[in-house]
């Protein structure tokens, strides 16, 4: 697995000339070698593939690691620029953006006319994912959805956001995820018309709608899934605004097939919501690719330049967020087939959840 990985890396490297690759974002480095310790560099040159880490990380990334040697040092960028030196690497791409300008210093020594900043070469190898990445994410959808049917199940009256959502996360780790995918987002009534809000001491059951946008992470892998409830029957505004939601989330998983453009999916979302009246109140891109990370490529943005491909997971999740209010978000994660695509997660968007 991990030779043909560092293979398509190495055919990526060629394409752009380059001699040599230095990797540090902890999701990539994973992908590549199966380290799952922080504080390290992948370095990947014709002479092969180091990990550099220090003696923290010993054993576990003797245990962990496939594909690549592992060197234990106190001074990695230092010993990277060494190693450098030594497969006389003349153009040497790096992971500019996650990469700070004082390690660049030390692993550069001075020469930065060498070093190719550009984008992120192993992202775009994660974009198409491999069954048993297919699985993972399914089973941390599995966990995560019914950790939140748990937690419904107990009645949310008296609670408070920051309850919920520690509630929420509590139960996710007892049902075997390592953690959440991210800080889990509970948010009621007005607070709900802010798409990123953060759980307050807010009561719920005083108002609604309710937005819980949560995902659970296992073998590292992230599920990300977003549901709007109601206590009751809704005000008309919320009603019409939940179906107008509904309809276009379902044009945009309608519309991905290999073959069409990230582009092309957020804009049936956006038509959607222009005929209902709401695109106006539509204030962030339609989904993004799940896996190691929450956010990954491809991006269903306006300017997105990715095509979909088979093996592909994205999410679908079109808001309304009307001020003063409140907002409806429905979120689904999918899995690209080779005509259309089927979801991961699980509870149901086509109708109003009530409790």
């Amino acid at each position: 697995m991990s030779d043909e990985r560092f293979g398509r890396l190495y055919a990526s490297m060629r394409k752009k000339r380059l001699d040599a690759y230095l990797s540090v974002r902890p999701s990539n480095i994973r992908y590549l070698t199966g380290f799952t310790g922080g504080d390290s560099a992948l370095l990947v040159t014709g002479n092969g593939a180091f990990l550099l880490t220090d003696g923290r990380y010993d054993i576990q990334a003797r245990n962990e690691v496939l594909g690549a040697e592992v060197i234990i040092t106190n001074r990695k960028y230092e010993e990277a620029a060494r190693r450098l030196r030594l497969a006389c690497a003349r153009r040497i791409g790096y992971e500019s953006f996650w990469l700070s300008m004082e390690s660049f210093r030390k692993c550069s020594g001075g020469k930065a006319e060498r070093w190719v900043s550009g984008k992120d070469l192993i992202e775009p190898l994660r974009m198409k994912k491999e069954l048993r990445e297919i699985l993972a994410i399914e089973a941390a959808s599995v966990t995560a959805a019914a950790s939140l049917l748990s937690v419904l199940s107990l009645g949310l009256d008296g609670k408070t956001e920051r309850d919920v959502a520690a509630d929420l996360e509590r139960e996710m780790k007892r049902r075997g995820a390592e953690e959440s995918s991210f800080p889990t987002i509970v948010a009621c009534g007005a607070s709900s018309a802010m798409p990123h809000a953060i759980p307050t001491w807010n009561r719920i059951g005083a108002e609604w709608p309710l937005i819980i946008d949560f995902g659970a992470k296992k073998g590292g892998y992230c599920s990300d899934e977003t549901v709007t409830i109601f206590s009751g029957n809704p005000q008309r505004p919320l009603r019409k605004a939940h179906d107008a939601v509904r309809r276009a989330q379902e044009a945009g998983i309608s519309s991905i097939r290999p073959g069409v453009t990230c582009k092309k999916v957020d804009a049936c979302v956006r038509e959607s919501l222009d005929r209902s009246g709401y695109l106006k109140y539509f204030v962030h891109s339609t989904g993004h690719g799940v896996g190691l990370d929450i956010h990954e490529r491809p991006a269903l943005s306006p300017r997105s330049k990715d095509l979909i491909e088979e093996s592909m997971v994205v999410t679908v999740e079109p808001g309304v967020y009307l001020p003063g209010i409140g907002g409806i978000r429905l979120e689904d994660t999918v899995k690209v087939t080779g005509s259309g695509c089927e979801r991961l997660t699980f509870l149901p968007k086509t109708e109003t959840l009530l409790i």
